[in-house]
């Protein structure tokens, strides 16, 4: 099925702002200028102007027009896709190190009174976007799982969530907390920041389509390379 014409607009543009032809904080051209450049409408380049906007690809500046934005992550609340997921949909390329799969001797309060079971496995792995450290997420899951996952299999998938996919495990709700913090010895040697550095940490409870808890998930992110989207309305 072909994509509708604002669609095709927002992806182009995504690819190019992605391969460096629009830098962060340039100004792109009015909408009368892509709407021509396009063989658009000016209503249709203005909806591929939104989609990039809600992603935080760019910024609209009332009276002086579209920028490209500063070019970090952003997440919308009430998505429970992958990062994995989310990046590529933001035209950006994902990657994964440090992997680490192992039983926890010793895992939080947090894991342990959501999550079955008495033994729990630890996965620990450092998100990156374009080569560059964003996130450090650690995960603990149920002995069940645990002991099915392997790091060179997550490798493969980039992501966490696939692999539980391929394992027949299908998530269906989640629940979060989000709040600012400082940056430990270890965070900072996996982020590439200085200690104390703030951080946006998200905790997430998972469960899937059985409504059966499968992940706790810990992910600490520097504020200035992730950020969240809330829409509200009235």
């Amino acid at each position: 099925m072909t994509k509708p014409a604002y669609q095709q607009i927002a992806d182009q543009l995504r690819q190019e702002i992605a391969d460096g032809r629009w830098k962060s904080g340039e100004r792109l051209p009015g909408e009368l200028e892509l709407g021509e450049l396009f063989g658009v409408s000016r209503n249709t380049v203005r909806q591929a102007l939104n989609v990039l906007t809600q992603v935080n690809l760019l910024r609209r500046q009332r009276g002086s027009g579209t920028y490209v934005s500063e070019q970090g992550m952003t997440h919308t609340l009430g998505d429970l896709r992958s990062f994995t997921d989310v990046m590529r949909d933001l035209g950006l390329r994902p990657g994964i190190r440090d992997i680490v799969i192992e039983p926890d001797p010793s895992p939080p309060l947090n894991a342990t009174d959501f999550l079955p079971g008495a033994h729990l496995w630890r996965i620990s792995r450092v998100r990156m976007n374009d080569d560059r450290p964003f996130c450090l997420m650690v995960s603990w899951v149920p002995d069940e799982i645990g002991a099915r996952l392997k790091a060179s299999e997550l490798e493969r998938t980039q992501s966490l969530y696939a692999l539980f996919a391929e394992l027949g495990i299908y998530l269906k709700e989640a629940s979060e907390k989000i709040r600012a913090e400082a940056a430990t010895p270890e965070q900072a040697a996996a982020l590439g920041v200085a200690e104390g550095f703030p951080l946006l940490t998200i905790n997430r409870w998972t469960s899937d389509t059985s409504g059966r808890p499968v992940e706790y998930v810990s992910s600490s992110s520097p504020g200035d390379r992730y950020e969240y989207f809330v829409k509200l309305t009235q």
